[in-house]
């Protein structure tokens, strides 16, 4: 399985071609690397984003692949082009990373933390480790320095974590802020703590909060 979709106008397996689709591409979870799903993301943000964001992305997931870039290089050419893009840029250069390298920004050592504000409700704790934050109207995204604790998988939100001041956390921002380190990169083995959609059928240990 390539992935996931999780959207009122498509529920079901990711397929390649429908990652064109900007609502697709958006809400997907992508499972592993694809080269034709990686050219068709592309494709698909082109639509919506911001150009010159998109086609550096491109350039520098072709660069990796050749070596040119290492892992660290990636991080800071990646993290040079946040003041320009949006929010939705952010959400599909998680996939577009994913499907060209295997990996989100969560595996280079940066996640994103991402809080819609509630009438009434306290927002979260000022974050240590931000780099950097995009505030837009109706939501803010931070750009975080990922933990250094145990690992656990994410198989649901591709490394764009729910955060609140409030109520219930989100599995993966309950293990953030405990510490662990949110991955991507590769398949979960069955003794590998995991945060999984429930239509993925992952093998792996779910990660509770308040268990581990």
């Amino acid at each position: 399985m390539l992935g996931w979709v999780d959207h009122f106008q498509y529920y079901g397996p990711l397929k390649v071609e429908l990652l064109e689709v900007p609502e697709v591409l958006l809400s997907s979870i992508v499972l592993t690397r694809s080269e034709e799903g990686f050219e068709r993301a592309v494709s698909g943000w082109s639509k919506f984003g911001t150009l010159n964001v998109v086609e550096a992305v491109y350039a520098y997931v072709v660069q990796a692949r050749k070596g040119v870039l290492d892992r660290r290089g990636l991080l800071e050419k990646l993290m040079s082009l946040i003041p320009s893009a949006t929010e939705l840029d952010i959400l599909a250069m998680q996939r577009v990373l994913k499907l060209g390298l295997d990996i989100t920004t969560c595996d280079l050592g940066v996640v994103v933390l991402s809080y819609i504000p509630v009438r009434g409700g306290a927002p979260p704790p000022r974050f240590l480790g931000i780099l950097y934050e995009l505030r837009r109207r109706d939501s803010t995204l931070y750009i975080a320095r990922n933990q250094g604790g145990p690992p656990v998988y994410d198989l649901e939100t591709m490394c764009i974590i729910p955060a609140s001041g409030e109520g219930e956390p989100h599995p993966l921002y309950d293990a953030y802020l405990r510490g662990f380190k949110i991955v991507t990169e590769g398949t979960p083995s069955a003794e590998d703590l995991c945060v999984a959609h429930k239509k993925i059928g992952a093998r792996c240990r779910v990660f509770r909060p308040g268990v581990f």
